[in-house]
């Protein structure tokens, strides 16, 4: 089980959130790479069964380097497709649990998740977006945050949340273990909660 504070997990929600907003941006490009890649099969395909691969004597002889060559260059194209829509169906799953994820927080704290975290906005720009103050804005995306990291892993078992790619949390553990080993320097400040009054 782990057991990390308040800050860790509004960090590791905000890198996991903006990360998948900027995976989202993709999907448009892997369709477009899909759509090539099928396209260029079905003319492979199509070559196939022309009559020019299936000569007799001579020509069949030159006919069969070809056939072993459109083989191989459409085996590779296959591969080429599946990948990516195996990358596709991944990254529209954990954009499926996000959003069931967002579903269940309070509609303002959502909406400051979705606008400074998954599209990157400004926190003003929320702010103004929310008819909130910069700082309100900021405070309900932290409540957001923390609430979607105990969501999203309450939906997810270990071995789920791992290929999901939610590491975030295990860096941020990591991180702070090396801290617990180094001096405290003195004068360092907390950037994260300051405005949080925590």
């Amino acid at each position: 089980m782990i057991v990390a504070t308040r800050k860790e997990c509004i960090q590791a929600a905000r890198q996991y959130v903006r990360r998948l907003g900027r995976e989202q941006r993709s999907l448009a490009v892997m369709a477009r790479q899909m759509k090539d890649l099928q396209r260029e099969l079905d003319r492979m395909d199509g070559l196939g069964s022309s009559g020019n691969m299936r000569g007799d004597g001579h020509a069949r002889g030159a006919g069969g380097s070809l056939v072993e060559s459109i083989l191989e260059r459409k085996e590779r194209v296959r591969r080429q497709f599946v990948a990516i829509e195996r990358k596709r169906d991944d990254l529209q799953f954990r954009l499926m649990l996000y959003e069931q994820a967002l579903a269940g927080l309070d509609e303002r704290e959502a909406q400051a998740v979705q606008l400074i975290d998954f599209e990157q906005r400004t926190r003003l720009d929320a702010s103004m977006k929310l008819y909130v103050s910069e700082r309100w804005a900021r405070t309900l995306e932290k409540r957001g945050l923390i609430q979607l990291a105990t969501v999203l892993f309450d939906m997810m078992d270990e071995k789920t949340a791992k290929d999901l790619h939610w590491n975030e949390m295990d860096e941020l553990l990591q991180r702070r273990g090396a801290d617990r080993e180094q001096p405290e320097q003195p004068g360092k400040a907390s950037r994260d909660d300051s405005s949080m009054g925590e």
